[in-house]
């Protein structure tokens, strides 16, 4: 199991709307915002690549700015 922590930017006003898309996702979880865009969320997959995988699909969402793998830990 692989588990990374990620930050995601996104305009002040975009948090929710991205915030939802990323609930939407498979094996991320938004854990909490700050006023200015940035959201903090967890990916959690059984497969390194597929953790890279989500992270372009969060790149790609309409109002992200960045998505930064900040944690990334594996576990048996």
């Amino acid at each position: 199991m692989n588990i990374s922590g990620v930050l995601v930017r996104t305009l002040p006003d975009g948090i929710l709307p991205v915030s939802a898309c990323l609930n939407d996702m498979p094996g991320v979880e938004v854990h909490g915002n700050n006023n200015d865009g940035r959201i903090v969320v967890t990916v959690e997959q059984e497969q390194a690549n597929e953790v890279a995988d989500v992270l372009t699909q969060m790149i790609e969402l309409p109002g992200v700015l960045a998505a930064s793998m900040i944690y990334h830990q594996f576990e048996d």
